[in-house]
């Protein structure tokens, strides 16, 4: 497994739950978006969470299509 489907596998457990605790799910997602960036697969992270969980994508980084 690359970094990125490592960081993808992360995202799709994230996403799955993220609307059960959406509070909690949401600080999550930004720990593991924080370190996404770090590691250089931000753009990369942010649009596959948009291809394959679009209703998170909304709900979540709705803010970044301003």
């Amino acid at each position: 497994m690359t970094n990125l489907e490592s960081y993808q596998h992360s995202a799709d457990l994230l996403c799955k739950r993220y609307f059960d605790d959406e509070e909690d799910s949401a600080i999550d997602m930004g720990e593991l978006i924080g370190y996404a960036q770090y590691d250089g697969f931000y753009h990369s992270l942010i649009a596959y969470i948009e291809a394959k969980y679009p209703e998170v994508y909304q709900s979540h980084f709705c803010w970044e299509d301003d």
